[in-house]
């Protein structure tokens, strides 16, 4: 997995380390995630971002779906593992080279990756904080809306096809991913999960999120009521956001996303 840290120029003064994780058809780069990584290690906190083990990008191809034969083949269970490595790395690696330890740890997941931080939470004794950015209420994206009959046709093709309207690519689904979710629906019950939760969690989202609509974060928050939640008006799916982000400035809405993530942030 492609991975970037960014740190804060006094480690001295660093508050801790922030983990994103991407959601579906991203990847650690998407939309100027470099300038936000460059926000957080500005107000000393160490920022790791990733790319998922099977979200069809490659090391020759950090920005482009280029492997859609693997990107097929990806599971929510397969993206646990990702994070469980990451942590791994954390602990074993990062840690030990920085020659200190991490006073804070906190996971923030957007979209499909809210339900990857989401079910790991509950379990991940290193977590100090959760962030959820427009996450979705249950692992069945991306096939929630499919009706039986198509369920029976990618049962009999073994695969579906979801088209990416920025790259014009037919983005390829595995009937694996399904097979997964009914052998494991307890395992991948993310409103059980949240339900689970006992650390700080900030549930954002924008209240014209066509992708994922501003109800999974009401029902995120109707399961965990400790929860804050934060509301950015007008804001869209990805807060404003576009890929490749043109510009040395981040969008209106995505800069109040991270200003309710700083506040959340300075409680903890």
């Amino acid at each position: 997995m492609a991975a970037n840290l960014s740190l804060p120029a006094d480690l001295s003064k660093m508050k801790g380390l922030v983990i994103y994780a991407h959601g579906i058809n991203g990847f650690k780069d998407w939309g100027g995630m470099n300038k936000i990584a460059l926000e957080f290690s500005q107000r000393d906190w160490a920022f790791l971002k990733f790319n998922f083990s099977h979200n069809g990008t490659t090391p020759a191809h950090l920005e482009e779906f280029h492997d859609l034969d693997v990107y097929a083949q990806d599971t929510y269970l397969k993206r646990q593992f990702d994070l469980a490595q990451i942590f791994t790395f954390v602990d074993e690696i990062l840690e030990p080279d920085l020659g200190t330890g991490f006073k804070k740890v906190v996971l923030i997941g957007h979209s499909r990756g809210g339900a990857d931080v989401i079910l790991n939470a509950p379990q991940n004794t290193r977590l100090n904080g959760l962030i959820t950015w427009a996450s979705v209420a249950h692992a069945k994206t991306p096939w929630s809306n499919l009706d039986p009959d198509e369920i029976d046709q990618w049962r009999e093709k073994g695969v579906f096809y979801r088209p990416n309207s920025r790259t014009k690519q037919e983005m390829p689904i595995g009937f694996e991913l399904f097979e997964e979710w009914q052998n494991n629906k307890a395992t991948l019950d993310v409103e059980t999960s949240a339900r689970k939760i006992e650390i700080p969690w900030l549930i954002a989202h924008g209240d014209e999120d066509e992708a994922v609509f501003v109800k999974d974060a009401y029902t995120l928050k109707e399961c965990n009521p400790e929860a804050k939640v934060a509301i950015i008006e007008g804001a869209n799916h990805t807060f404003g956001r576009v890929h490749p982000l043109k510009g040395d400035a981040l969008p209106e809405h995505s800069q109040q996303l991270l200003d309710a993530c700083f506040k959340f942030l300075a409680a903890l």
